[in-house]
């Protein structure tokens, strides 16, 4: 776009000297920004500054005439004032005359993420694309998300390294259990063969009484030889 615009005005046409707000503004209209503000008195660093945005990001560019850039140090106090407004815009650039190109270190301003736009009578041009603080910011939300990729791993591994441990602990129950179990069984077989050896031995016991008196009861009738003897009594007792 160059510097000279038209007007309709009483059938006439007349040519107008746009503005260097007007020659910054259009060059980035194609990328959907537009001119939200603008300012041309008490801007430290720069002679003016307009505000463009798209709906999601905003592009602050201070420019500066050629009588800001007569005074000594104009171009370093404009780079220091451009580096404060990164805090509060998603993107800033620095706009100069043309012909105050090679005044202006391009490496400097790439490595601080400024823009750099020069302007004439003839128009706009970007030299150096601003860097918008949005692909700061999506890097950052890919480290973020990494990282917490990264936590959810580790978590994951030492949830199974405890799933692991709390199955071995489990499988030693078991296997104690079982023992418990076993052992369990062997001393009711036991106890079993206890109680009935004990019922055996009671029974024996129970008859010898009945055994003597049944010898007793007999020896009534052995014949009048054997009713006293001794022998009779000693048989009846081994019993």
């Amino acid at each position: 776009m160059n510097g000279i615009g038209t007007e309709w005005r009483g059938g006439y046409i007349l040519h107008r000297r746009l503005k260097p707000e007007d020659l910054v503004a259009a060059i980035y209209e194609e990328e959907g920004f537009y001119e939200v503000e603008r300012r041309e008195e008490g801007i430290l660093g720069a002679s003016s500054r307009i505000i463009l945005s798209d709906g999601r990001r905003e592009l602050a560019v201070n420019i500066l005439d050629e009588d800001a850039l007569m005074i000594h140090g104009a171009i370093h106090d404009a780079l220091l004032q451009a580096e404060k407004l990164k805090e509060k815009y998603s993107g800033v650039a620095i706009a100069i005359p043309r012909r105050f190109k090679r005044a202006v270190d391009e490496g400097v301003l790439s490595m601080h993420d400024l823009g750099l736009i020069v302007y004439d009578m003839m128009g706009a041009e970007e030299v150096v694309p601003p860097k918008f603080a949005e692909r700061i910011e999506a890097m950052e939300d890919s480290g973020a998300a990494i990282e917490e990729k990264l936590v959810n791993i580790e978590e994951i591994v030492k949830i199974r390294s405890d799933i692991g441990r709390i199955l071995r602990i489990l499988e030693e129950l078991e296997a104690r259990l079982d023992r418990l179990e076993r052992a369990q069984r062997s001393l009711e077989i036991r106890m079993n063969r206890i109680e009935q050896r004990s019922s055996r031995v009671e029974v024996k016991v129970r008859e010898t009484p009945r055994i003597r008196d049944q010898v007793r009861s007999g020896s009534k009738k052995l014949p009048s030889y054997l009713v006293d003897n001794p022998w009779i009594d000693i048989l009846s007792r081994r019993e």
